[in-house]
């Protein structure tokens, strides 16, 4: 149960990070992921999208320590689920135009998260703390690969923000697998004595390498949506990729009796849903979206 509230705490710091990265990119110049130096120039000279990054990123601190006290079935669907209600909540509150698919996923939410707390027990709480390093490297660089992929179509402009987000979700996988890693060495060794070797692992390297491709797609997308559309769509397909992706790495099993593996399911794919109820409004925020950024930066291209 520890590790499920260190998620949701985490996910709500994370939530509220984006949501002031996203009012600092719908109030800068339009970014491109195939012009990575403006990008970087646009995005580190804007002091409140930092301020929104520093929130993020201690999210995401808290996300590894998390992985490394619960399985990662119980911990990604709860973070992943803390953050799109923290976002539409954020959304609710600055009297934003919400569709009935995402008024549902913040009702469905709660329930999800529920449902994953239930199916936690002393047999299967523990979480696997040693990756099977080979496997680890394959699935990261098969990922990456179709990542950059999905960065070659983005930098064509033609891409919908929440595809660019759903590629994002992918790379964010990719570093949360070594994020994983770290927090099993912090569980196994401690925080000093994890020092040595976390950073003899690949695991700090490959996180900064996913990282960075997530953020340039992320970032791109949720200038162009918002982040209550594009934060889901990469959250759920990241979601997914930790969990199955981290169950195998990790050799987590799964709960043995039938009603908790049967209340972690429901809970799983009840965070899955809220993608499609969310995606449906997706395509009616960012039409609003760019005509909002054209009325505010009429000169801006």
């Amino acid at each position: 149960m520890t590790g499920l509230l260190a998620a949701l705490a985490s996910a709500v710091v994370y939530g509220l990070g984006l949501a002031v990265e996203q009012r600092a990119l719908h109030r800068c110049a339009a970014i491109s992921v195939r012009r990575p130096l403006h990008l970087a120039r646009v995005l580190f000279g804007n002091p409140r999208w930092l301020g929104g990054c520093a929130l993020a990123a201690a999210g995401s601190v808290g996300l590894v320590v998390s992985l490394g006290l619960a399985p990662v079935s119980v911990v990604q669907p709860a973070f992943a689920g803390g953050i799109s209600l923290t976002l539409l909540v954020v959304a609710l509150l600055q009297r934003q135009r919400i569709s009935r698919g995402e008024l549902a996923a913040l009702g469905a939410m709660p329930v999800a998260l529920l449902l994953l707390a239930l199916s936690l027990g002393p047999r299967d709480a523990a979480a696997g703390t040693t990756a099977d390093l080979p496997l680890l490297l394959a699935v990261s660089a098969v990922t990456l690969v179709v990542c950059a992929g999905g960065m070659a179509v983005a930098g064509g402009g033609n891409a919908p923000a929440a595809v660019m987000g759903s590629a994002a979700g992918l790379a964010q996988g990719v570093a949360g697998l070594q994020g994983k890693g770290i927090g099993g060495l912090l569980a196994d060794h401690g925080i000093v004595g994890a020092v040595g070797p976390v950073l003899l692992s690949p695991f700090p390297y490959l996180y900064a390498l996913g990282w960075a491709v997530g953020i340039a797609l992320f970032q791109t997308s949720m200038q162009r949506s918002r982040a209550s559309v594009t934060a889901p769509a990469a959250n759920v397909v990241g979601n997914v990729f930790m969990v199955v992706a981290g169950t195998a790495v990790f050799a987590e099993s799964l709960p043995a009796e039938p009603l908790p593996l049967a209340l972690r399911a429901l809970g799983f794919a009840l965070t899955l849903a809220v993608v499609a109820l969310v995606h449906r409004a997706a395509g009616r925020v960012e039409e609003e979206t760019a005509r909002q950024r054209a009325t505010a930066l009429p000169a801006v291209s």
